[in-house]
């Protein structure tokens, strides 16, 4: 064998195992993945300079390819960042050969049906390892405090995005293949597996992108009957899992509790608290929610969702609302509450309580504000160097705070209301934590742990613990102190200055309750339930609101630079530079493909993009029509048109595109059915001349 022919069998073996490597690594490892696709493609430019060979066949996507980079890089020359720009520039335009590499190092159809095999196997793997931590996450009750699947191998939106990818194929295979039954009973678990991983990772962008894929395949098949029963859940799911709110009031008898009543309210009861004869709900879109004797008596509008609200002074109250503004309500002589007031801190707030007539607000980034004087908020203390307080409780001689980042409980002494310096700490073993301080006692709840320090000399000691878990409320109620959990719990314990708590279980709510008060002799619960399918259109939803400010911003961005945009870059800075003030986070992207594009690219961009797009799904569309009679390859087509527009359409609540892990699984699943495709052009021409 000569040398040279010696070389390319030995580099295309190596082409095979990067390649290999790069698809089994599609899901888990970004590292590994990169890896793989890199020195693939550089041994196929080594193996053309050797034997002249050219591998890279065009698709028909060249001109769109190139009128994006082009977009791309006349952007980057008026970029506000140049240097960021170029950057990501180049980074795209290293990446979209993911199509051509996957397709060069296809030699025939059976190689690509390997190919997909082993990202199947790959990816159910990965997926049942999502699983099992996803369970462990749930035990920890860790989706009610996040509201997010956990992210073992890559942040959360991305797992979701993957593995919506991974079901629209697998729904694909279950639909199109006419196989034998112990490989349709594959599929089909295989789909439930792979479904209720995307189900777990709690990401509404994935859900949305793998019902749309879904919706495609069968409109491509013309399995119409199949909308029926899919609308059917639909309308079951919207049904069955109802919207919800409430308030729920008990008495405490025998050591018991003991359902008196209970009564809707129009919103989202997120905090209930009583002033008087009157009970204020912050009910979220329906602003300060006040009832008396069961009955709403007033509604206080404000201007975005209420989601605290609390007693400042005798005839004060404040709501923190979900933009980060606080507003002041003052209770007149007729018992009626008039707003007075907003205002806002310059950080992203945390944490807000009242104690000791102070207003007390915890900024994550900018450290901790006290309001001394509700008449006067410009006169206000800041503590800079306090910084990264999640959670924190005080009174007239200590302040404990816990800062997440290297889990520290940390106690300082207070003067006149302001905590003037820091005496001891003490490391916990979570990064998450409920604080409440009470006679020199400090309790904290841990993701598995209920902690008790005693306040002694200055410092923190350590007296008891016990294993609960999700305590984020305690109130005090005669010589009892009742602690309520997340999943509906209510403990009770003796308030023993001398001894420490041991909490024993009173009461199982059949239902999680968002906060807990006692007021007078009467125990109040507030709870809300929305359906996680219906959030995704709910314009009052927390992430939903982001969203839409997010989308906001990001025009006023555009109508400043509409032609070439910004520049392929981070959003952060000038995102900070356009948003309303009082608006706390910045945000590096715009949870959205084509409001994201618009920004960056401004409308020649934008109009690039959508041309990209378009005839990307074309031919998705022509492949599939090509080899719908074709056992596997006409599944793995269709399933690749099934993709792109669930990508599309998780690309309305994400930057999937930008997200490298998503947008190299798109290159990867177009370039293997363009491979498909070539392969089965050649087998057509090979017969063709067969039968001359």
């Amino acid at each position: 064998m000569p040398v040279k022919k010696k070389t390319i069998d030995t580099i295309d073996k190596f082409i095979f195992g990067l390649i290999i490597l790069f698809i089994i690594s599609l899901t888990n490892s970004i590292f590994a993945n990169q890896i793989g696709y890199f020195f693939a493609l550089f041994l196929l430019i080594a193996r053309y300079s050797l034997n002249r060979e050219n591998k890279f066949e065009k698709n028909g996507l060249e001109i769109s390819f190139a009128l994006f980079l082009t977009a791309e890089f006349i952007s980057a020359l008026f970029s506000i960042n140049h240097t960021q720009a170029f950057q990501n520039f180049f980074k795209r335009l290293v990446l979209i050969p993911i199509v051509y590499t996957v397709a060069a190092s296809v030699n025939d159809s059976e190689r690509a049906k390997l190919y997909f095999k082993i990202y199947l196997g790959a990816a159910l793997i990965t997926m049942v390892v999502y699983i099992i931590i996803a369970y462990e996450h749930f035990v920890a009750q860790l989706y009610s405090i996040e509201a997010k699947g956990p992210s073992p191998f890559q942040y959360v939106m991305t797992a979701g995005g993957l593995m919506s990818i991974t079901t629209i194929f697998l729904f694909a295979l279950m639909l199109n293949e006419r196989a034998k039954l112990k490989i349709r009973v594959f599929y089909i678990a295989a789909f439930v597996v792979s479904a209720t991983g995307l189900f777990s990772s709690y990401t509404r962008a994935a859900w949305l992108g793998a019902a749309a894929g879904i919706i495609v395949i069968i409109l491509l098949k013309r399995k119409w009957i199949l909308l029926v029963p899919i609308f059917a859940l639909a309308v079951l799911a919207l049904f069955y899992f109802k919207n919800e709110s409430k308030i729920y009031r008990y008495d405490y008898e025998d050591d018991k509790l003991v359902e008196n009543n209970s009564y809707a309210t129009g919103g989202r009861a997120s905090r209930v608290m009583a002033d008087g004869i009157s009970i204020l709900v912050a009910d979220h879109q329906n602003g300060i929610a006040v009832y008396q004797n069961d009955r709403l008596v007033q509604t206080i509008e404000t201007p975005s969702p209420a989601i605290i609200v609390n007693k400042w002074r005798d005839d004060l109250l404040y709501s923190y609302l979900i933009d980060s503004r606080i507003i002041l309500l003052k209770k007149g002589a007729d018992g009626q509450y008039q707003k007075e007031k907003s205002f806002y801190t310059t950080g992203i707030t945390y944490d807000i309580k009242t104690r000791s007539n102070n207003l007390y607000v915890a900024d994550l980034d900018s450290g901790l504000t006290i309001f001394k004087h509700p008449d006067k908020i410009a006169v206000k203390a800041h503590y800079s160097s306090m910084k990264g307080i999640t959670n924190f409780d005080c009174d007239s001689s200590w302040f404990v705070s816990f800062t997440p980042e290297k889990n520290i409980l940390r106690l300082y002494k207070v003067r006149d209301g302001f905590p003037v310096e820091a005496v001891d700490s003490v490391v916990n073993k979570s990064p998450n934590g409920y604080l409440y301080l009470s006679n020199k006692m400090v309790y904290f709840q841990s993701d598995d742990e209920f902690l008790q320090y005693k306040i002694a000399e200055g410092k923190l000691r350590k007296v008891a613990s016990q294993k609960l878990k999700g305590i984020f409320r305690m109130e005090i109620y005669r010589e009892q102190i009742f602690a309520c959990t997340m999943n509906g719990i209510i403990y009770s314990a003796d308030n023993n200055a001398k001894q420490p708590l041991h909490f024993r279980e009173i009461a199982q709510l059949n239902y999680s309750p968002t906060d807990f008060k006692i007021a007078g002799e009467q125990f109040y619960f507030s709870y809300y339930k929305r359906n996680r399918l219906t959030s995704i259109f709910d314009p009052y939803h927390d992430t939903n609101i982001e969203r839409f400010d997010q989308w906001r911003t990001g025009l006023k961005i555009f109508a400043s630079h509409p032609i070439f945009g910004v520049g392929d870059i981070d959003l952060n800075k000038v995102y900070s530079e356009y948003k309303d003030p009082y608006l706390k986070q910045n945000f590096g992207h715009l949870h959205n493909n084509y409001m994201h594009f618009l920004v960056i690219l401004g409308l020649f961009g934008f109009s690039a993009v959508i041309f990209m797009f378009v005839k990307i799904h074309l031919l998705n569309i022509k492949i599939f029509r090509a080899v719908k009679n074709i056992p596997f390859v006409s599944s793995y087509s269709l399933g690749t048109a099934g993709v792109f527009i669930g990508f599309l359409f998780s690309g309305l609540g994400e930057w999937n595109f930008g997200d490298q892990e998503i947008i190299t699984m798109i290159w990867f699943t177009l370039g293997l059915n363009i491979a498909f495709y070539k392969s089965h052009l050649k087998s057509q021409d090979s017969g063709s001349r067969t039968g001359e």
